[in-house]
Protein backbone atom coordinates (compact mmCIF):
# COMPACT_ATOMS: atom_id res chain seq x y z
CA UNK A 1 0.00 0.00 0.00
CA UNK A 2 1.27 3.45 -0.83
CA UNK A 3 1.44 6.34 1.59
CA UNK A 4 2.18 10.02 0.96
CA UNK A 5 5.19 11.54 2.66
CA UNK A 6 6.46 15.03 3.17
CA UNK A 7 10.18 15.74 3.36
CA UNK A 8 12.08 18.98 2.83
CA UNK A 9 9.21 20.70 1.04
CA UNK A 10 8.45 17.87 -1.37
CA UNK A 11 5.42 15.62 -1.54
CA UNK A 12 5.62 12.19 -3.06
CA UNK A 13 3.95 8.79 -3.06
CA UNK A 14 6.05 5.83 -1.99
CA UNK A 15 5.66 2.63 0.02
CA UNK A 16 6.97 2.17 3.54
CA UNK A 17 9.62 -0.51 3.84
CA UNK A 18 9.40 -2.10 7.26
CA UNK A 19 12.25 -4.13 8.71
CA UNK A 20 12.16 -5.76 12.13
CA UNK A 21 15.56 -6.49 13.57
CA UNK A 22 15.66 -9.40 16.00
CA UNK A 23 19.45 -9.56 16.26
CA UNK A 24 19.48 -7.27 19.29
CA UNK A 25 17.10 -9.40 21.35
CA UNK A 26 18.63 -10.67 24.60
CA UNK A 27 17.82 -13.60 26.82
CA UNK A 28 16.11 -12.68 30.08
CA UNK A 29 17.66 -15.67 31.86
CA UNK A 30 20.54 -13.39 32.80
CA UNK A 31 18.49 -10.30 33.58
CA UNK A 32 20.07 -7.98 36.11
CA UNK A 33 20.09 -4.28 36.84
CA UNK A 34 23.19 -2.19 36.28
CA UNK A 35 24.17 0.61 38.63
CA UNK A 36 24.40 4.28 37.76
CA UNK A 37 27.88 5.75 38.01
CA UNK A 38 26.74 8.27 40.59
CA UNK A 39 23.55 9.54 42.22
CA UNK A 40 22.88 13.01 43.59
CA UNK A 41 19.77 15.08 44.25
CA UNK A 42 18.71 18.69 44.10
CA UNK A 43 15.73 20.73 45.22
CA UNK A 44 14.44 23.64 43.18
CA UNK A 45 12.22 26.40 44.57
CA UNK A 46 8.89 26.34 42.77
CA UNK A 47 7.20 29.50 41.46
CA UNK A 48 4.22 31.10 43.18
CA UNK A 49 1.91 29.83 40.43
CA UNK A 50 2.10 26.30 41.75
CA UNK A 51 0.63 23.75 39.33
CA UNK A 52 -0.91 20.72 40.99
CA UNK A 53 -1.59 18.80 37.77
CA UNK A 54 1.07 19.08 35.09
CA UNK A 55 2.18 17.81 31.70
CA UNK A 56 5.65 18.30 30.31
CA UNK A 57 8.01 18.46 27.38
CA UNK A 58 11.61 19.57 26.73
CA UNK A 59 13.57 21.68 24.28
CA UNK A 60 17.20 22.45 23.55
CA UNK A 61 18.73 25.81 24.42
CA UNK A 62 22.18 25.71 22.91
CA UNK A 63 23.50 22.41 24.34
CA UNK A 64 21.29 22.55 27.40
CA UNK A 65 18.00 20.68 27.88
CA UNK A 66 15.20 22.78 29.36
CA UNK A 67 12.32 21.08 31.16
CA UNK A 68 8.95 22.61 30.28
CA UNK A 69 6.24 22.01 32.90
CA UNK A 70 2.76 23.23 32.05
CA UNK A 71 -0.82 23.11 33.23
CA UNK A 72 -3.97 25.09 33.93
CA UNK A 73 -4.17 27.89 36.48
CA UNK A 74 -7.03 29.94 37.87
CA UNK A 75 -9.89 30.20 35.38
CA UNK A 76 -8.22 27.88 32.87
CA UNK A 77 -5.30 30.05 31.78
CA UNK A 78 -2.34 28.05 30.51
CA UNK A 79 0.84 28.48 32.59
CA UNK A 80 4.18 27.29 31.21
CA UNK A 81 7.16 26.98 33.56
CA UNK A 82 10.73 26.31 32.47
CA UNK A 83 13.36 24.56 34.60
CA UNK A 84 17.05 25.34 34.10
CA UNK A 85 19.02 22.50 35.71
CA UNK A 86 22.34 24.34 35.37
CA UNK A 87 21.01 27.17 37.54
CA UNK A 88 18.62 24.93 39.53
CA UNK A 89 15.82 27.46 39.01
CA UNK A 90 12.33 27.84 37.57
CA UNK A 91 12.38 30.78 35.16
CA UNK A 92 10.79 32.48 32.14
CA UNK A 93 7.19 31.63 33.00
CA UNK A 94 4.77 32.14 30.10
CA UNK A 95 1.06 32.73 30.70
CA UNK A 96 -1.49 32.24 27.93
CA UNK A 97 -5.11 33.24 28.60
CA UNK A 98 -7.95 30.86 27.91
CA UNK A 99 -10.22 33.60 26.51
CA UNK A 100 -9.70 36.80 24.56
CA UNK A 101 -7.76 37.75 21.41
CA UNK A 102 -4.68 35.80 22.55
CA UNK A 103 -6.67 32.95 24.06
CA UNK A 104 -6.28 29.30 23.13
CA UNK A 105 -10.08 28.96 23.50
CA UNK A 106 -10.47 25.41 24.77
CA UNK A 107 -10.93 23.46 27.99
CA UNK A 108 -7.32 22.25 27.91
CA UNK A 109 -4.31 22.19 25.60
CA UNK A 110 -0.97 20.54 24.89
CA UNK A 111 2.26 22.53 24.60
CA UNK A 112 5.43 22.03 22.58
CA UNK A 113 8.31 24.51 22.78
CA UNK A 114 10.48 24.73 19.67
CA UNK A 115 12.72 27.43 21.14
CA UNK A 116 12.50 30.27 23.65
CA UNK A 117 10.31 32.39 21.39
CA UNK A 118 8.30 29.72 19.54
CA UNK A 119 5.66 27.95 21.60
CA UNK A 120 3.09 25.75 19.87
CA UNK A 121 -0.22 25.28 21.67
CA UNK A 122 -2.59 22.51 20.60
CA UNK A 123 -6.08 23.06 22.04
CA UNK A 124 -8.16 19.96 22.63
CA UNK A 125 -11.03 19.27 20.21
CA UNK A 126 -10.27 22.17 17.83
CA UNK A 127 -9.52 22.14 14.13
CA UNK A 128 -6.54 24.47 14.51
CA UNK A 129 -3.48 25.14 16.68
CA UNK A 130 -1.50 28.25 17.59
CA UNK A 131 2.02 29.65 17.67
CA UNK A 132 2.87 31.97 20.60
CA UNK A 133 5.96 34.00 21.46
CA UNK A 134 7.71 34.15 24.83
CA UNK A 135 5.43 36.99 25.95
CA UNK A 136 2.34 34.82 25.55
CA UNK A 137 1.17 36.70 22.46
CA UNK A 138 -0.48 34.76 19.66
CA UNK A 139 1.67 34.96 16.52
CA UNK A 140 -0.11 32.61 14.13
CA UNK A 141 -2.94 30.11 13.80
CA UNK A 142 -2.70 26.95 11.70
CA UNK A 143 -5.72 25.05 10.41
CA UNK A 144 -5.63 21.26 10.17
CA UNK A 145 -8.04 21.30 7.21
CA UNK A 146 -8.88 17.65 7.78
CA UNK A 147 -12.22 16.18 6.69
CA UNK A 148 -11.82 13.45 9.31
CA UNK A 149 -11.08 15.94 12.12
CA UNK A 150 -7.50 14.73 12.42
CA UNK A 151 -5.68 16.70 15.08
CA UNK A 152 -2.78 16.66 17.50
CA UNK A 153 -2.88 14.02 20.24
CA UNK A 154 -0.64 13.89 23.31
CA UNK A 155 -0.02 10.35 24.51
CA UNK A 156 0.41 10.40 28.29
CA UNK A 157 1.96 13.37 30.08
CA UNK A 158 4.67 14.15 27.50
CA UNK A 159 4.11 16.39 24.44
CA UNK A 160 6.15 15.23 21.45
CA UNK A 161 6.71 16.76 18.01
CA UNK A 162 9.47 16.74 15.39
CA UNK A 163 10.19 19.96 13.52
CA UNK A 164 11.04 19.86 9.81
CA UNK A 165 12.36 22.62 7.57
CA UNK A 166 8.93 23.66 6.29
CA UNK A 167 6.64 21.63 8.48
CA UNK A 168 6.43 19.24 11.39
CA UNK A 169 5.64 15.67 12.34
CA UNK A 170 2.73 15.39 14.76
CA UNK A 171 1.23 12.61 16.83
CA UNK A 172 -2.43 12.52 15.86
CA UNK A 173 -5.91 11.15 16.37
CA UNK A 174 -9.23 11.47 14.54
CA UNK A 175 -12.92 11.03 15.30
CA UNK A 176 -13.04 7.25 14.85
CA UNK A 177 -14.85 5.69 17.81
CA UNK A 178 -12.47 3.77 20.04
CA UNK A 179 -14.85 0.79 20.19
CA UNK A 180 -14.53 0.38 16.42
CA UNK A 181 -12.85 -3.04 15.90
CA UNK A 182 -10.84 -1.52 13.03
CA UNK A 183 -9.74 1.54 15.04
CA UNK A 184 -6.00 0.94 14.54
CA UNK A 185 -6.52 0.70 10.79
CA UNK A 186 -8.57 3.90 10.57
CA UNK A 187 -6.41 6.15 12.76
CA UNK A 188 -2.91 7.28 11.85
CA UNK A 189 -0.84 7.90 15.01
CA UNK A 190 1.78 10.01 13.20
CA UNK A 191 1.29 12.55 10.41
CA UNK A 192 3.33 15.05 8.45
CA UNK A 193 1.96 18.60 8.52
CA UNK A 194 2.93 21.26 5.96
CA UNK A 195 2.73 24.74 7.50
CA UNK A 196 2.75 26.47 4.11
CA UNK A 197 -0.34 24.69 2.78
CA UNK A 198 -1.90 24.15 6.24
CA UNK A 199 -2.68 20.49 5.75
CA UNK A 200 -1.51 16.97 6.47
CA UNK A 201 0.59 15.62 3.60
CA UNK A 202 1.70 12.20 4.81
CA UNK A 203 1.28 9.64 7.54
CA UNK A 204 2.74 6.64 9.32
CA UNK A 205 0.32 3.91 10.30
CA UNK A 206 0.24 1.64 13.35
CA UNK A 207 2.27 -1.61 13.24
CA UNK A 208 0.42 -4.54 11.72
CA UNK A 209 0.40 -6.61 14.92
CA UNK A 210 -1.94 -4.17 16.70
CA UNK A 211 -4.62 -4.37 14.02
CA UNK A 212 -7.99 -5.72 15.24
CA UNK A 213 -6.78 -5.68 18.87
CA UNK A 214 -7.79 -3.51 21.82
CA UNK A 215 -6.03 -1.55 24.56
CA UNK A 216 -7.00 0.96 27.22
CA UNK A 217 -7.50 4.18 25.27
CA UNK A 218 -4.76 6.11 27.08
CA UNK A 219 -2.16 3.69 25.67
CA UNK A 220 -3.23 3.96 22.04
CA UNK A 221 -1.05 6.84 20.83
CA UNK A 222 2.58 7.30 19.81
CA UNK A 223 5.53 9.31 21.04
CA UNK A 224 8.11 10.70 18.61
CA UNK A 225 11.48 12.38 18.99
CA UNK A 226 14.27 13.44 16.67
CA UNK A 227 17.44 11.37 16.35
CA UNK A 228 18.95 13.59 13.65
CA UNK A 229 17.70 15.49 10.60
CA UNK A 230 17.00 12.23 8.76
CA UNK A 231 15.73 9.89 11.49
CA UNK A 232 12.77 9.85 13.87
CA UNK A 233 12.42 7.68 16.96
CA UNK A 234 8.92 6.20 17.48
CA UNK A 235 7.70 4.72 20.75
CA UNK A 236 4.47 2.81 21.42
CA UNK A 237 3.38 2.00 24.98
CA UNK A 238 2.18 -1.42 23.86
CA UNK A 239 5.38 -2.64 22.15
CA UNK A 240 8.65 -3.98 23.55
CA UNK A 241 10.28 -2.91 20.28
CA UNK A 242 11.39 0.58 19.41
CA UNK A 243 11.09 1.98 15.88
CA UNK A 244 13.32 4.26 13.81
CA UNK A 245 11.88 5.88 10.69
CA UNK A 246 14.26 7.15 8.02
CA UNK A 247 12.95 10.29 6.32
CA UNK A 248 15.25 9.94 3.32
CA UNK A 249 14.30 6.45 2.17
CA UNK A 250 11.03 5.86 4.11
CA UNK A 251 12.38 2.72 5.76
CA UNK A 252 11.09 1.77 9.20
CA UNK A 253 13.32 -0.40 11.37
CA UNK A 254 12.23 -2.08 14.59
CA UNK A 255 14.60 -3.08 17.39
CA UNK A 256 13.85 -5.13 20.47
CA UNK A 257 14.26 -2.76 23.41
CA UNK A 258 12.57 -4.30 26.42
CA UNK A 259 12.68 -7.29 28.74
CA UNK A 260 10.38 -10.16 29.66
CA UNK A 261 11.31 -9.30 33.25
CA UNK A 262 8.80 -6.44 33.00
CA UNK A 263 6.10 -8.70 31.55
CA UNK A 264 5.15 -9.08 27.91
CA UNK A 265 2.89 -6.37 26.43
CA UNK A 266 -0.68 -7.59 26.48
CA UNK A 267 -3.04 -6.99 23.59
CA UNK A 268 -6.75 -7.52 24.21
CA UNK A 269 -9.32 -9.31 22.08
CA UNK A 270 -12.22 -7.21 23.38
CA UNK A 271 -12.73 -3.59 24.28
CA UNK A 272 -12.02 -3.27 28.02
CA UNK A 273 -14.56 -1.71 30.33
CA UNK A 274 -13.47 0.82 32.96
CA UNK A 275 -12.61 -1.72 35.64
CA UNK A 276 -10.50 -3.72 33.20
CA UNK A 277 -8.69 -0.56 32.07
CA UNK A 278 -7.74 0.22 35.67
CA UNK A 279 -6.53 -3.34 36.26
CA UNK A 280 -4.53 -3.22 33.04
CA UNK A 281 -2.83 0.05 34.00
CA UNK A 282 -1.85 -1.37 37.40
CA UNK A 283 -0.71 -4.85 36.36
CA UNK A 284 0.61 -4.63 32.78
CA UNK A 285 3.87 -3.28 31.41
CA UNK A 286 3.83 0.21 29.89
CA UNK A 287 6.71 1.42 27.70
CA UNK A 288 5.93 5.05 28.47
CA UNK A 289 8.73 7.13 26.96
CA UNK A 290 11.77 6.89 24.67
CA UNK A 291 14.57 9.36 24.03
CA UNK A 292 17.72 9.45 21.91
CA UNK A 293 20.75 10.80 23.76
CA UNK A 294 24.51 10.49 23.18
CA UNK A 295 24.20 7.71 20.56
CA UNK A 296 21.95 5.62 22.79
CA UNK A 297 18.22 5.07 23.14
CA UNK A 298 16.75 5.33 26.62
CA UNK A 299 13.33 3.92 27.35
CA UNK A 300 11.30 4.53 30.51
CA UNK A 301 9.17 1.55 31.53
CA UNK A 302 6.57 1.23 34.28
CA UNK A 303 5.73 -2.30 35.38
CA UNK A 304 4.74 -4.49 38.29
CA UNK A 305 7.81 -4.96 40.52
CA UNK A 306 7.66 -8.78 40.49
CA UNK A 307 5.55 -11.26 38.55
CA UNK A 308 4.37 -12.90 41.78
CA UNK A 309 2.30 -9.79 42.52
CA UNK A 310 0.24 -10.18 39.35
CA UNK A 311 -2.34 -12.22 41.28
CA UNK A 312 -2.77 -9.45 43.85
CA UNK A 313 -5.80 -7.20 43.67
CA UNK A 314 -5.51 -3.70 42.24
CA UNK A 315 -5.98 -2.25 45.72
CA UNK A 316 -3.21 -4.43 47.19
CA UNK A 317 -0.76 -3.46 44.45
CA UNK A 318 -1.49 0.25 44.81
CA UNK A 319 -1.53 0.34 48.62
CA UNK A 320 1.73 -1.62 48.89
CA UNK A 321 3.49 0.38 46.13
CA UNK A 322 4.22 -2.76 44.10
CA UNK A 323 4.55 -0.95 40.78
CA UNK A 324 8.02 0.17 39.68
CA UNK A 325 9.93 2.18 37.06
CA UNK A 326 12.95 1.00 35.08
CA UNK A 327 15.20 2.48 32.42
CA UNK A 328 16.26 0.50 29.35
CA UNK A 329 19.45 1.67 27.67
CA UNK A 330 20.22 0.47 24.14
CA UNK A 331 23.52 1.16 22.42
CA UNK A 332 22.62 1.70 18.76
CA UNK A 333 26.08 0.62 17.59
CA UNK A 334 26.23 -2.71 19.41
CA UNK A 335 22.61 -3.42 20.33
CA UNK A 336 23.65 -4.09 23.93
CA UNK A 337 20.81 -3.58 26.41
CA UNK A 338 21.28 -2.44 30.00
CA UNK A 339 18.66 -1.94 32.69
CA UNK A 340 18.53 0.50 35.59
CA UNK A 341 16.10 0.94 38.46
CA UNK A 342 14.35 4.29 38.77
CA UNK A 343 12.09 5.89 41.36
CA UNK A 344 8.46 6.53 40.53
CA UNK A 345 8.48 9.85 38.68
CA UNK A 346 6.92 11.93 35.91
CA UNK A 347 9.85 13.90 34.41
CA UNK A 348 12.90 12.26 32.80
CA UNK A 349 15.32 14.82 31.37
CA UNK A 350 18.62 13.96 29.66
CA UNK A 351 21.38 16.57 29.58
CA UNK A 352 25.09 16.06 28.98
CA UNK A 353 26.05 12.94 30.96
CA UNK A 354 23.14 13.20 33.38
CA UNK A 355 19.55 12.09 33.79
CA UNK A 356 17.30 14.28 35.95
CA UNK A 357 14.30 12.43 37.36
CA UNK A 358 11.45 13.97 39.36
CA UNK A 359 8.05 15.57 39.25
CA UNK A 360 6.19 13.81 42.06
CA UNK A 361 8.04 14.80 45.23
CA UNK A 362 7.69 18.25 46.81
CA UNK A 363 8.67 19.73 50.16
CA UNK A 364 7.45 22.86 51.91
CA UNK A 365 8.96 25.07 54.56
CA UNK A 366 7.72 28.34 56.06
CA UNK A 367 8.52 30.32 52.92
CA UNK A 368 8.87 28.13 49.83
CA UNK A 369 7.79 24.96 48.09
CA UNK A 370 10.55 22.80 46.59
CA UNK A 371 10.45 20.19 43.85
CA UNK A 372 12.96 17.41 44.30
CA UNK A 373 14.93 15.87 41.43
CA UNK A 374 17.35 12.96 41.41
CA UNK A 375 20.48 13.45 39.30
CA UNK A 376 21.92 10.26 37.84
CA UNK A 377 25.32 10.13 36.14
CA UNK A 378 25.26 8.01 32.99
CA UNK A 379 28.17 6.01 31.64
Amino acid sequence: MKRYFYHRGWLWSTPIFFLLSCSFEKSDQKFSYSSFTELDSLEIVMPDEFLQFTNWTTYKKNEQTILVEYGLWGQGDLVIHQVDFNKATYENTISIPREGPDGYNSSTASVFVKNEDSVFVFPAARNSFFLYNSAGKQVNEFQYNSSNFERYYKNGYYSSLVSLKEGMILTTINDTRYDDPHYFGKVSPIQFYDQNSSQFVGKIDFPEFIQNKYLPSELSGAMISEIDKDQVLINYNFSDSIYIYNLRNNVMKGFYCGSNHFGKPKLLERLPYKGQEIEYSVKEVNYELAFYHNSKIYRVVSHISADKYRDYSVMEIVSQNLRAFSLVEMDLKTGVLKYYQLPIAKYFVFQDNFLFVGGVSVREDDQDTYRRFYKYTLE
